[in-house]
């Protein structure tokens, strides 16, 4: 036996035996002698077992030495000074200093204490003292008990940031290391406190880096920051560093930061009369003179409360005699707090244990948010009214993982909760389960407190209040919690992440709801205004499910009351006025009961009744439950641990950024400047006429609707507003009829005529001098004269009838204002229509001036011509002046069907042969319209497009019916909006049987029959080889069907797949397919095409040539389907770069409108632009061949413009002047000028006006921040051949219209043909929706660009925008009814990507391609 000195709290010694574990001494380990094999037990060794026979049991003896356990020595010193001289090491200090480990401090009787009690009683301690330097091994120290007693403590460390306690005894200091685990709760309360000293000190003190002058509160924030990272890693159970705690510390604060200034030197902090510190002593001393009952919780759980009352006189209000007062506590008061402290801490810690979920669930039933909608509010989002903080700032910024029950408890107030986009949300749409899988992510905001339990879910009188009251308080009208928001309490207003669970607390007249993030419990006090109406729903169910256990309860055999009974006796309830009243139908209550029972069914599992939680109205509950629209989710009885992620909260990226310059008024050109300004000067911002002006000038209609937001709304029409003035006119006709006296023939036209008819260019009539491209008036029928101006005929050609009427064929010609461009326009401009008219002369009220303008187009024209408009508008100014008739003038030819505003037609226009431009276009129209069989029979001709025999059609998608094994699948196969669409059918032309008649060409050819053969998509077959298939596959069938002719759409291609890939890689155009399999219906097999199968006799020539890479990118696509229109979509970078579009890209991003227009081969970035640094990064990433500058473009726009000498053009802040200068003459040598730039595209950000109020109230100054301006000012600067803005649906309602109008006015003034749309991504293969308006501008020289035609189905495709009178423009056809491929869908996008599970922690997953399968992708991804 061995015998060990060892020691407990008191000082007495006590001995341990050890020895072996069956007791054996060691007289028994001797005697142990090798028996033989005869007398040796027989063991039976497993069948298994793989022991060898040829292994002999050995038997070895034990020395003393080797069978006992060694224990090390632990030197006891018999006295403090022992053991401070044997851990001595040379020092040289006057006071020994040592270091101190498992150390506790208790009073003479061994009973542990605070260090701060040290003024009330003497303390001693019990500690290994180790020597003050070396390595940290108690061996090297002496264990001394009870030695002391202690004279003072002290903090140290403010300058390392990391306290360090002292404790000084009469003969030497030591520095506390590490308590005894019996003593680590009381001995990091105090390193809390110290904690806090040295953060304060750290907040205050300039030399290291804090700002003396801050206020208290401002001091109390930077704290409570600042320890979310220093207490986190010495304590998870710290708790908020609150108000109340600070306040109640700031004697001890106060008096550690004072005591520094004895020492102080020059260069360091003084900290005697800091605002700050004076506040917090006044605060102390303040609520000290206060009566409060600590902790009602705690009382209520019987745990030791302390009642204060008043000792202090009134007298004394400096500080001083405040900090007098304070010391003259007695002992057994101060004593009484330090033990209120204490059990503070331990009712925290109590709170902190949550109860384990029931071990018996298996699955969480949640009703869906359809269920429950009707119950709640109409669809609002969260609007913050502060600055909010990320809740992790605040808490432990530890990377390591808890328990949802370690987390700390807070309490929030004035909260909100929404989702990803903002949208309040119900808290029942997440799981009251802990474990269950969540599969919606809501968050939350509000102002975070300490929870020190004072109240039971609302924030006042909480001691009278039961949950009665707290529904009529959550079912308030706006003005009664109006008063109650202002008085919100104090702390500070933090956004939550993700909500993981939330729970519902109840006991007789409480109730306590508290929600679950990563970071902290929250127990929810009263909702915000906002989001009461969406709380009380909660409340109410909640007092439901009280309600119904009272009433089983009650009974006098639980079982006895079942589902329908409970239900029947909530409907019977004759008090209406009770806020758990729902209605007194049974079939109401049953719903209300059932689509909120996840709520009803977690109080009933927490009841601590077993006869209640297993009640036949559980059962039956639970079974109703399961027949409503559900979500069933899986539940994990395993124990998670927390770990923290990036704060995905959608008030995240809406914080204001102080490192981010204030928005720029934008830079522009005198001309853009102009037009705007000009606007504003006239309208306000919602398009109202000044009201000094208002007289003068015809009001605006107002706007239908209202702003929609970019979302996902099907066949919606963008309004603009539109001015009075309506374009479908009907022309008044006189009862005169003209006579050769009344009109006088000037000159007779020499030239042949189409109309067969005397044709004049000349006449004179009523005073009036009539010629070819003169304009006349006349009058409309309907209209009010004071309102309706005459209408304007442009003069093609004059002409008289047989019967001697002399009449004017002309075409209309509309005023500004009554074109989209409504308020916006210039008044003097006027604009050719397709709208042609035969009046009789007699009907002319007048003439007008008119001069069709036609000016030299580029940049080198450009002052020229901004000086002679500016002479032009001095001149019709001076007319006005004069009373002179209004000179109009006429640029454009406005097609409101088109969409556009293109170029006159100078050739064609006024020529006065007879011939009318429009007409001819009508009678052309007119003429394709007409179908005709082809001679023999070889074709068709539809549409003005030619079919042949062997050619590949596309039919209409119902054509023929789906599959009788694919209609299922065809329905799975597309879920929401565009479910059941299909794309056209693609047929092969075998015969054309024409109708019977004499004359194929004569003959009614729409009811002509085809003889095709079918091809099958791989959607036809199934769904699986949809996704797995390229999406210009198709198969080949022996299927042969007869069709009529008004069911084809267009013509496409089928190639083997060999055919289509070129020698630099694959050439495919929109509407080509490959073959390479053939498909029977009958069978549902799929084989290799038979190489006897030939698809064409040979490749066509329009296909061949539209291969040829050099010809793709001088062409744009028009509006109909043949192959001839469509251009290839793989161009080589070379032939880019060489034949594209020199392109400026503005607003740049990360390159996603460059790249998709360079990979059409139409433009070739070289420059761009973006703001943002991140975004500029990835930009040259993706274009590493473009010069990216990472600027404010209203800085570069004015380094371009200074560059080229024109500053005299540029309106500028001093801010951009300034900026301007920074840059290196490197960087502005890599400027573009005019003149390099064929192409300028971009989509500017569109401020709301409420948010651009940063200068003045003017209307103008706020519309100057639109980034639009400095946009616009790029295109009139540079003159670019080719100009597009994309931008959000919204962009052409927004502020009503104005923000549009203008920048189609401005395009306009510069001298572009433009023409505006609204496309869906979707149309184009985005498995998305995704609406976007555009506008395009060309120069008049360039061809301006039609919109293409959808290629994909998608619903509510057919977007319209408004026009005047009536009109609607779609910029594309309803792509719902037919296009060339299927819609694309997520899983065509992402499908082949790794899944990513429940619970899933990881911010990013590398994804590696599979080599043999990158040609196949990047075929489809080239298409």
């Amino acid at each position: 036996m061995c015998q060990v000195k060892s020691s407990n709290g008191k000082g007495r010694k006590r001995s341990a035996n050890v020895g072996l574990d069956n007791a054996a001494t060691e007289n028994d380990i001797s005697k142990a002698v090798e028996l033989p094999d005869s007398v040796r037990p027989c063991v039976k060794r497993p069948k298994r077992s793989a022991a060898c026979s040829s292994l002999k049991e050995k038997t070895y003896r034990l020395n003393q030495k080797n069978s006992l356990i060694e224990v090390k020595q632990e030197s006891i010193a018999d006295g403090e000074d022992v053991a401070v001289v044997f851990t001595s090491e040379g020092e040289t200090q006057q006071t020994p200093q040592r270091r101190l480990v498992d150390f506790i401090v208790h009073d003479e009787n061994g009973n542990s204490q605070p260090l701060e009690i040290l003024d009330v009683m003497q303390l001693y301690i019990t500690g290994v003292i180790i020597p003050l330097n070396g390595a940290m091994d108690k061996q090297r120290g002496m264990r001394c008990e009870c030695f002391g007693p202690l004279e003072s403590w002290s903090i140290t460390g403010y300058e390392q940031g990391s306290p360090v306690v002292w404790i000084c005894t009469y003969m030497a200091e030591y520095i506390c290391i590490k308590p005894a685990g019996i003593y680590s709760k009381i001995y990091n309360a105090l390193f809390e406190k110290a904690m806090v000293c040295v953060e304060v000190y750290r907040a205050l003190s300039k030399p290291d880096g804090g700002d003396p002058t801050l206020s208290l509160d401002e001091l109390i924030a930077r704290v409570s920051r600042c320890l979310a990272n220093g207490i986190g890693k010495t304590n998870a159970s710290i708790p908020f560093v609150s108000r109340d705690y600070f306040f109640s510390q700031g004697k001890l604060i106060v008096d550690q930061l004072i005591a520094l200034d004895e020492n102080a030197a020059d260069d360091e902090q003084i900290f005697t009369g800091l605002p700050a510190l004076q506040a917090l002593e006044k605060e102390y001393i303040q609520r000290m003179r206060m009566p409060r009952i600590h902790n009602p919780v705690a009382l209520q759980r019987k745990a030791l409360t302390i009642i204060e009352t008043r000792f202090f006189g009134e007298g004394g209000s400096s500080s001083a005699n405040m900090a007098s007062e304070a010391d003259s506590l007695s002992e057994d008061e101060k004593l009484a707090r330090l033990l209120q402290e204490q059990e503070d801490r331990n009712v925290y810690i109590r709170q902190t244990r949550r109860p384990a979920a029931n071990p018996k669930a298996k699955v969480y039933i949640k009703i869906n948010e359809d269920e429950i909608a009707n119950d709640y509010p109409l669809p609002a989002y969260y609007e913050a009214e502060e600055e909010e903080t990320d809740e992790y700032i605040l808490f432990d910024d530890d990377v390591s993982p808890l328990a949802p029950e370690d987390l700390p408890r807070r309490k929030l107030h004035d909260w909100a909760l929404y989702n990803s986009e903002s949208r309040l949300i119900s808290l029942e749409l997440l799981p009251m389960l802990a474990g269950a899988e969540v599969d919606v992510d809501i968050y939350g905001s509000g102002i975070m407190t300490e929870d020190d339990g004072d109240d039971f879910g609302l924030d006042d009188h909480p001691q009278s209040r039961n949950n009665e009251e707290l529904l009529h308080l959550a079912s308030c009208s706006k003005e009664g919690l109006s008063s109650a928001s202002e008085r919100k309490p104090e702390g500070i207003r933090i956004y939550l992440s993700a909500i993981k669970e939330w729970m519902i607390e109840f006991g007789a007249s409480m109730i306590f709801v508290s929600i679950r993030t990563n970071g902290a419990w929250y127990r929810l006090g009263s909702p915000s205004q906002q989001y009461a109406p969406w709380f009380r729903p909660v409340l109410k169910t909640a007092s439901l499910a009280i309600k119904v256990i009272t009433m089983l309860k009650e009974a006098s055999r639980v079982s006895r009351l079942s589902f329908v009974d409970v239900v029947r006796n909530l409907a019977a309830q004759d008090d209406k006025d009770d806020p758990t009243f729902i209605s007194s139908k049974i079939p109401e209550v049953e719903r209300y009961v059932v689509v909120h029972g996840q709520i009803i069914l977690q109080q009933f599992a927490e009841y601590p009744d077993d006869c209640i939680k297993k009640s036949s109205f559980i059962v039956g509950l639970i079974a109703k439950m399961e027949q409503k629209h559900h979500t069933k989710l899986m539940f994990s009885r395993k124990k998670v641990l927390l770990r923290k992620g990036k704060n995905l909260n959608p008030r995240a990226n809406s914080r204001p950024d102080g490192t981010k310059r204030k928005p720029m008024r934008a830079t522009t050109t005198r001309l853009v400047h102009r037009i705007w300004s000009e606007y504003y000067a006239k309208f306000n911002v919602d398009g109202e006429l000044d009201p000094t002006i208002a007289d003068s000038v015809v009001p605006e209609v107002e706007d239908p609707q209202e702003e929609v937001e970019d979302g996902e709304q099907d066949e919606e029409t963008a309004i603009v507003p539109a001015l009075r003035g309506n374009v479908q006119r009907r022309l008044k006709s006189s009862n005169s009829r003209p006579t050769h006296a009344d009109v006088k023939w000037i000159a007779k036209s020499i030239e042949r005529t189409s109309i067969s008819k005397a044709v004049y260019k000349k006449a004179c009539f009523g005073g009036y001098d009539l010629e070819v491209g003169g304009v006349v008036l006349v009058d409309v029928e309907g209209g009010d004269e004071h309102d309706e101006m005459p209408t304007m005929l442009l003069v093609e050609y004059l002409y008289e009838k047989d019967d001697g009427s002399c009449m004017l064929h002309g075409r209309v010609m509309e005023r500004g204002p009554n074109t989209v461009l409504g308020n916006a326009a210039d008044e003097r401009e006027l604009f050719l229509t397709d709208d042609c008219e035969d009046i009789s002369i007699c009907d002319i009220k007048g003439t007008a001036k008119v001069k069709i303008q036609r000016r030299s187009w580029g940049h080198n024209h450009r002052k020229a011509n901004a000086t002679e408009d500016e002479e032009e508008r001095a001149r019709a100014k001076e007319r006005e002046l004069k009373g002179l008739p209004v000179e109009y003038y006429c640029r454009y030819w406005y097609s409101p069907k088109k969409g556009a505003f293109m170029s006159l037609p100078y050739d064609s226009m006024a020529v006065g042969n007879g011939i009318c431009g429009s007409c001819r276009v009508k009678e052309e129209k007119l003429e394709k319209e007409v179908a005709c069989i082809i001679e023999n029979n070889e074709g068709f001709i539809l549409e003005g497009n030619e079919y042949h025999v062997n050619d590949f059609l596309y039919l209409d998608p119902d054509t023929f019916e789906s599959l009788e094994d694919g209609s299922e699948n065809m329905e799975k196969f597309k879920a929401g909006r565009n479910k059941g669409l299909r794309a056209y059918v693609i047929c092969q032309l075998l015969a054309v049987k024409a109708p019977p008649s004499n004359d194929a060409k004569q003959a009614n050819a729409m009811t002509s029959h085809l003889t095709v053969r079918r091809f099958y998509r791989p959607e036809d077959v199934g769904i699986l080889k949809a996704y797995k298939a390229d999406i210009h596959e198709i198969y080949y069938s022996k299927d042969i069907a007869t069709v009529q002719l008004n069911v084809v759409r267009g013509t496409c291609d089928v190639r083997r797949y060999h055919e289509v890939l070129g020698a630099s890689g694959i050439c495919m155009m929109k509407h080509t397919f490959f073959c390479s399999c053939i498909y029977d219906p009958k069978r549902g097999t799929i084989k290799q095409l038979p190489a006897n199968v030939k698809l064409s006799p040979k490749i066509s020539e329009r296909f061949a040539t539209h291969c040829k890479l050099e010809d793709s990118s001088s062409k744009f696509k028009g509006k109909g389907k043949m192959v001839e229109d469509v251009q290839p979509l793989a161009i080589s970078e070379e032939v880019s770069a060489e034949h594209a579009l020199t392109t400026l890209d503005i607003f740049a991003g990360c390159g996603g409108l460059s790249e998709g227009l360079q990979q059409s081969g139409a433009s070739f970035t070289k420059w761009a632009i973006e703001y943002e640094h991140p975004a500029a990064e990835a930009f040259k990433v993706n274009h590493p061949q473009a010069e990216v500058f990472c600027e404010n473009c209203n800085v570069i726009l004015r380094s371009i413009m200074e560059k080229g000498g024109d500053l005299d053009d540029c309106l500028s802040t001093p801010e951009a002047a300034e900026l301007s200068l920074k840059l290196t003459e490197e960087q502005k040598s890599r400027l573009p000028i005019p003149g390099n730039v064929d192409f300028i595209n971009g989509g500017p950000p569109c401020q709301g006006f409420s948010g651009m109020n940063r200068f003045n109230q003017r209307t103008w100054s706020k519309v100057q921040c639109e980034m639009i301006l400095a946009f616009l000012s790029y295109a009139d600067y540079f003159r670019p051949r080719f100009f597009l803005l994309e931008n959000v649906r919204n962009f052409v309602s927004f502020n009503k219209g104005q923000t549009f109008r203008l920048t189609l006015r401005s395009l306009l003034e510069m001298g572009y043909q433009v023409r505006f749309g609204i496309l869906q991504a979707g149309n184009y293969g985005v498995s998305q929706s995704r609406i976007r308006a555009f506008i395009w501008a060309a120069a008049p020289t360039e061809k301006l660009p039609d919109w293409p035609e959808p290629t994909h189905v998608f619903a509510g495709s057919s977007l319209k925008i408004a026009l005047p009178g009536g009109q609607n423009y779609p910029t594309a056809k309803d792509a719902a009814q037919g296009a060339p491929f299927r819609s694309m869908t997520v899983r065509d996008t992402i499908g082949d990507l790794p899944a990513v599970c429940n619970g899933a922690d990881r911010g990013e997953i590398t994804v590696i391609c599979k080599e043999n399968m990158r040609e196949r992708e990047s075929f489809i991804n080239v298409l």
